[in-house]
């Protein structure tokens, strides 16, 4: 595979999937290269305090993700770190679920679905703010989980702080699926786990600090 520069990746043709969720969170296009379209996750157009300080961070986080998750059924593949800035990764063709109505997904969706959450968990790896644009619908109908830019990657042995955040975070994880099938299986009755703990401290100040943005 041919190296992908930011020099390279400026004179070939792409197209925006999205502008990031939220202000901290990188653009996202689709970039067509001589061996198929890939996805690149950029945070150059950000402002200063997220592209050097904090957009930096969040690559390595999801970079080690990725890499800890290489090969897995289920999620894309890491093409590679373009720089600071910016990764590339697999082009995965399909919808996502935010698209899907309740009813339009089979149940065995959802269970391959918790099949692949669960060999992301079996890696070490934590998604942590699962949402329904995290899930695409790929070829053949198959799930695949995408940015993990919040994700911990504790992997195989991780301390004891890492080993309870890690356990919070997989449990909010499960408690989303539950969610997702609640939502697009009409008539399941499947239980919502409880809140973690750590979320029901973390939201509140997480609230409190997009009230104070808003009104500066």
């Amino acid at each position: 595979m041919e190296i992908l520069t930011r020099d390279r990746l400026a004179s070939l043709p792409r197209r925006r999937l999205h502008g990031g969720r939220n202000w901290t969170k990188a653009v996202v296009e689709v970039v067509e290269t001589g061996g198929g379209p890939i996805v690149l996750k950029d945070l150059a157009a950000r402002s200063w305090p997220v592209r050097l300080l904090l957009g930096p961070s969040q690559l390595d986080r999801e970079t080690r993700a990725y890499r800890l998750l290489r090969d897995l059924p289920g999620v894309p593949r890491f093409l590679g770190r373009v720089d600071r800035a910016a990764i590339a990764l697999e082009y995965i063709a399909g919808p996502d679920l935010g698209s899907v109505r309740g009813g339009d997904l089979p149940p065995s969706f959802l269970d391959r679905l918790e099949r692949v959450l669960d060999g992301i968990h079996a890696r070490g790896v934590a998604h942590g703010d699962l949402h329904r644009r995290d899930v695409l619908i790929g070829p053949g109908g198959a799930p695949y989980i995408v940015d993990f830019s919040t994700a911990l990657a504790a992997g195989p042995d991780p301390d004891p702080l890492l080993r309870f955040l890690f356990s919070q975070m997989c449990r909010s994880d499960r408690r989303s699926l539950a969610k997702l099938r609640r939502r697009l299986l009409p008539g399941a009755r499947a239980p919502v786990p409880p809140r973690p703990a750590l979320y029901r401290i973390v939201r509140p100040v997480r609230a409190l600090f997009d009230l104070l943005r808003r009104r500066r």
